[in-house]
């Protein structure tokens, strides 16, 4: 599964990054929730999401700001996987962005 990662905690906790083509950048917040951080935390052979809220120790995005949003039942092997609708990129505060904590 490419396209996928977690900066600035551990191999299995941190800020949410995604890529777009050759561009990697944080992933907005704003409609991430614990099963599409399931499917990122399987991905990541991290086992499943045990919680989305941030510790401000993951750091602030820099850089690109993803707004993707990701439609996870949970199940998918893929964060690609998912039904996901890319929005662009409106305002989504670099302090906004997803964060996970998987239980691996």
């Amino acid at each position: 599964c490419p396209g996928g990662r977690l900066v600035n905690g551990t191999e299995c906790s941190g800020r949410v990054e995604i890529r777009h083509g050759d561009t990697w950048g944080s992933l907005c917040a704003s409609h991430w929730d614990l099963q599409d951080a399931n499917v990122l935390c399987h991905q990541l052979n991290c086992g499943y999401a045990e919680s989305i809220q941030g510790g401000a120790h993951f750091g602030e995005g820099r850089g690109t700001v993803w707004s993707d949003t990701f439609h996870c039942e949970g199940t998918e092997p893929c964060l690609w996987d998912c039904s996901r609708m890319a929005l662009g990129n409106p305002a989504c505060s670099p302090r906004d962005t997803a964060r996970v904590t998987c239980s691996g």
